[in-house]
């Protein structure tokens, strides 16, 4: 009876292990393509002031979205600049936030911003960064290039 008891307790053991041991932890970023503004800082989106940049991409991962952040637009050659000011304050209303994308394996994003006439010219980045359920990162930068 001790040998059955025994046996019983070794394979409740082995199977509790086995289970344990099969769930697995997700340490895929998630995928971020985007086919504008260009991600290339040799070959950055060019635009003259006061026409559209356009956002087209997809975020998407292996498993669930958890979030996706744009930062704001910053200049490469630092000036006092209204074209910045208003770009933000689109960007802002305009792009998409955590909960479009939460518990989502993929995200179409597809949004434009008409940019501010008269703007000097100048070279300008923002990022776009997705994170998967699992806190799992992935940034994008965009170039900008105003003439």
């Amino acid at each position: 009876m001790k040998i059955l008891n025994y046996t019983l307790i070794l394979l409740f053991t082995l199977g509790m292990l086995s289970c344990s041991s099969s769930s697995s932890s997700d340490e895929t970023a998630p995928t971020v393509n985007f086919t504008s503004p260009s991600t290339d800082v040799a070959n950055p989106t060019t635009i003259t002031s006061g026409q559209t940049v356009m956002f087209k991409g997809t975020v998407s991962d292996n498993k669930k979205l958890k979030s996706i952040t744009f930062t704001s637009l910053t200049e490469k050659a630092k000036s006092v600049n209204d074209f910045v000011t208003d770009f933000n304050e689109k960007l802002n209303s305009k792009k998409p936030n955590s909960a479009v994308v939460l518990d989502k394996a993929e995200y179409g994003v597809n949004f434009e911003i008409g940019t501010l006439g008269g703007a000097p010219a100048n070279e300008y980045t923002l990022t776009c960064t997705v994170m998967d359920n699992s806190d799992n990162p992935t940034t994008k930068t965009f170039y900008i290039k105003v003439e």
